[in-house]
């Protein structure tokens, strides 16, 4: 009897520790010098690992699609503000008309800026959703109806 009850304790202790270790850790986000790191309790994370663990869950993936398609917008537009400075530039040197390519650099610069913010936020959104979703579990662990011991409960 003794013996029985030693071994439901052990048991029960093993089944806490592998359920401990079986929940997934929340992500975190820190702005880096060269922009952002992603964290996973205290291991830094590949920007790779980062995308494969939001396209893991179908309410973060819909998210960080968002985001990567903003951050697409987000680079054209940088490249266009790019070519648009440098017309400035060229113009400006040969006396031509500066119009066009100070309308175009504000405008890409705006637009730009427009698609960053939605980036970040929806990433932003993605990273949090991601986090909600660990919380979430099917059953978990109570006290059992006689008293004696733990129960799963679903």
């Amino acid at each position: 009897m003794k013996r029985n009850r030693i071994l439901q304790f052990t048991i029960a202790l093993a089944f806490i520790g592998v359920m401990e270790n079986a929940f997934a850790q929340e992500i975190t986000v820190f702005q880096g010098m060269w922009g952002d790191e992603f964290y996973q309790d205290k291991d830094k994370m590949t920007w790779k690992e980062f995308g494969m663990a939001m396209d893991s869950n179908p309410a973060s993936e819909v998210y960080w699609s968002k985001s990567k398609k903003q951050y697409g917008v987000t680079f054209a537009a940088a490249t266009a503000n790019l070519g648009f400075g440098i017309w400035y530039l060229v113009s400006e040197n040969n006396d031509n008309d500066t119009t066009a390519p100070i309308i175009g650099f504000a405008s890409t610069a705006v637009v730009g800026s427009i698609f960053y913010c939605l980036a970040n936020k929806n990433k932003k959104n993605a990273i949090l959703e991601f986090n909600d979703s660990l919380g979430k579990t099917t059953y978990r662990l109570v006290p059992s109806d006689t008293g004696v011991g733990l129960a799963l409960k679903f």
